[in-house]
């Protein structure tokens, strides 16, 4: 290259660190020469072209006429070196800002363990630290990761990277697309992570659920009993939204009234405890939360048998199935149907005789049997005169005969008259000393009729 006199000709000055562009005049294999407007061209080589080892000539990567902005190494009389490798290092830096502002990610290749504080390794040619807390189990010493940039700092040329943010990332995106591939009604496997009082956190691969204790069992449990941390359990997805899952594990657990009903059917005797009383009738417990309904007009035959009268809650009692709504997860009882009618078999009219028992005497009258039934006698209608109280004409186990004076088989209804069978007897008696009277004067006549003759 021809030399200028620095006498003679009026150049700029340039010293070591200053930043120049030149362009190129001259490509060798390890060196290139710049035009950059001094006394002599500046010469660049190789290394300090690129730290990448893997480049061995500057043919083929630069040629003349390119332009490259470098930095003054070396001024000496004779010549000047330039280096971009600052430069380089600068471009590297805002490449950094860039990937960082875009959120993009690189990857880097551990070198090195930071005193269990963190992992060390370069991006081109830049020190990438990633800090323990950034860190996950995929990043090892000697395996390249995909990190995420999260500061740059220029002065001390070095990033701050993270692997966790890539795989928070990702664990957030595999999260969305399996809560939107969830819908309610869906059965899903999944192991129990936490049991508080009020419930357990059920976790799926990404997503967990809230499985309430009232939501274990179809029986109240102990929830700490039942249930256990690390437990694989099966649940049924019963309300999804803003994010929450709820679940049920007693969706998929049969009824009680399943249970119960499979062993159980219409026409079977059973027993039950009298679980509560309600106007129209009684609630009977079969079986743990299994409850059927004694309607007050199956409790018994006589529609005058009130049962509150006669039971109270706690009562043990024998009915019968009347019928099972599956589909309601109803029983419908009867306790009337194991019990005799006696007024089925009872086939009377008014104004009919029949035999009559005294059960008890009353003031206003005479409980009787009569007939299988219960009757009754008023006192107007148990004699054909009264003195004085009931009890000194009749007492229990007397018996007699009486006559229907009313019959009402539905309303289990019988009034009876010993008197209308008593004055009929008084009539049957004179009627008949009338009709032996009419004889004697008959043949009195017929006498005298002969004797005058």
């Amino acid at each position: 290259m021809e030399n200028f006199n620095l006498d003679n000709v009026n150049v700029r000055k340039l010293h070591a660190g200053d930043k120049v562009e030149g362009e190129v005049v001259l490509v060798t294999d390890n060196t290139i020469y710049l035009d950059i407007q001094c006394f002599t061209e500046g010469k660049m080589h190789l290394d300090h072209y690129t730290k990448d080892k893997s480049i061995e000539s500057f043919k083929g990567i630069v040629k003349v006429g390119d332009k490259i902005k470098c930095e003054v190494a070396k001024v000496s009389e004779e010549s000047i070196l330039l280096s971009r490798l600052n430069q380089i290092g600068e471009e590297n830096l805002n490449k950094l800002h860039d990937i960082k502002e875009n959120n993009e990610t690189i990857k880097v290749k551990v070198t090195g363990d930071a005193n269990g504080n963190g992992f060390t390794g370069a991006y081109l040619g830049i020190q990438v630290f990633i800090p323990k807390s950034q860190a996950t189990e995929s990043v090892k010493v000697g395996e390249t990761v995909e990190v995420k940039v999260i500061d740059v700092d220029n002065e001390r040329k070095k990033c701050v990277c993270s692997r966790r943010a890539i795989e928070q990332e990702i664990y957030q995106d595999n999260k969305s697309k399996e809560y939107d591939a969830i819908n309610v009604g869906d059965v899903l496997k999944g192991t129990i992570t936490k049991i508080e009082k009020y419930g357990a956190i059920v976790k799926f691969e990404y997503n967990q659920g809230l499985l309430k204790a009232n939501q274990v069992s179809h029986m109240f449990v102990d929830i700490n009993k039942e249930l256990s941390v690390g437990q694989e359990i099966e649940v049924k997805v019963t309300a999804k939204e803003n994010g929450r899952l709820e679940l049920s594990r007693k969706a998929l657990l049969e009824t009680p009234f399943n249970i119960y009903v499979k062993d159980h059917t219409v026409g079977q005797t059973v027993k039950g405890k009298v679980c509560n009383k309600l106007a129209f009738g009684l609630l009977i417990e079969l079986a743990p939360n299994v409850k059927g309904l004694l309607h007050s007009s199956e409790y018994s035959h006589n529609p005058n048998d009130n049962f509150n009268n006669h039971v109270v809650i706690g009562d043990e009692v024998e009915v019968a199935i009347l019928n099972i709504n599956a589909k309601d997860e109803k029983i419908s009882l009867s306790r009337k149907a194991l019990i005799d009618n006696p007024w089925s078999r009872v086939d009377a009219k008014e104004g009919d005789l029949v035999d009559i028992k005294v059960v008890e005497v009353k003031e206003n009258g005479l409980l009787v049997e009569a007939l299988g039934v219960d009757g009754f006698v008023p006192q107007s209608e148990a004699l054909t005169q009264l003195k004085g109280e009931l009890s000194q004409y009749y007492a229990k186990g007397d018996e007699a005969q009486a006559i229907i004076i009313e019959i009402k088989p539905r309303e289990w209804r019988l009034k009876l008259s010993i008197r209308k069978h008593l004055v009929n007897l008084e009539r049957q008696n004179y009627e008949k000393y009338l009709d032996s009277n009419e004889e004697i004067s008959s043949s009195l006549g017929d006498m005298l009729k002969d004797i005058l003759k």
